[in-house]
C-alpha cells in the first residue's frame, strides 16, 4: 500500500485484502487507519471451500476457540468470525449464493463480544496467508514477492 500510495494521485478509499482469524493483518489495518483507507475483509471465514487447500492447512471454521465462542453466543462460527471483523472496523464480504447464509451472516452484525473474547479471537491469529493466488503469478514471481511480504515486514507506521 505504500509503494502504491508513492505514485498514485489519489489515495484509495477502500483496500479491499485477506482477513481472517488466521490471518488477521494488524499492521496493515494500522496503516490503512493512519491513511483514512477503509480495510475490507475478502474470506472472513478463511475460505474453507477454496481450491486449493493443503492438507496441512487449518481450518478457521473448526477452531476449537471460536466454536467455544460461537456456543457462548449461540451462534454459527462464520458469525463469530464476521462478528470479530466488523468489532475490529473492518468491512466485510462473506460470499455466499445461499439465501438463509445472507441472512445468517446479517445476524452477525447483532452479536456483542466482550473485551475478554476479543482478545482470545486476536490470540487465534497465525499471520497464515491462505490465498497466495499462485495461479495467477507471473512464471518465476512468488506470492511472497508479488504480495511485497518482505517491505510490509520492514515498514514502521510513524509516530
Amino acid at each position: 500500500t505504500e509503494r502504491l500510495l508513492q505514485t498514485a494521485k489519489i489515495v484509495p478509499a477502500v483496500n479491499q485484502v485477506e482477513c481472517h482469524p488466521y490471518f488477521q493483518q494488524p499492521k496493515l489495518k494500522q496503516y490503512c487507519d493512519w491513511k483514512g483507507i477503509v480495510l475490507e475483509a475478502y474470506s472472513p471465514l478463511g475460505s474453507p471451500a477454496r481450491p486449493a487447500i493443503a492438507a496441512a492447512d487449518p481450518v478457521v471454521m473448526e477452531d476449537p476457540v471460536i466454536k467455544e465462542m460461537a456456543a457462548k453466543y449461540n451462534a454459527t462460527v462464520g458469525q463469530i468470525c464476521i462478528a470479530f471483523a466488523l468489532h475490529r472496523g473492518l468491512m466485510v464480504i462473506p460470499k455466499t449464493v445461499n439465501p438463509a447464509r445472507v441472512v445468517e451472516n446479517l445476524k452477525s452484525t447483532e452479536l456483542k463480544l466482550d473485551a475478554a473474547d476479543m482478545k482470545r479471537l486476536i490470540e487465534v491469529d497465525k499471520n497464515l496467508r491462505l490465498l497466495r493466488g499462485e495461479s495467477f503469478l507471473p512464471k518465476g514471481v512468488t506470492w511472497q514477492e508479488a504480495f511485497d511480504v518482505e517491505a510490509d515486514e520492514k515498514f514502521v507506521i510513524p509516530k
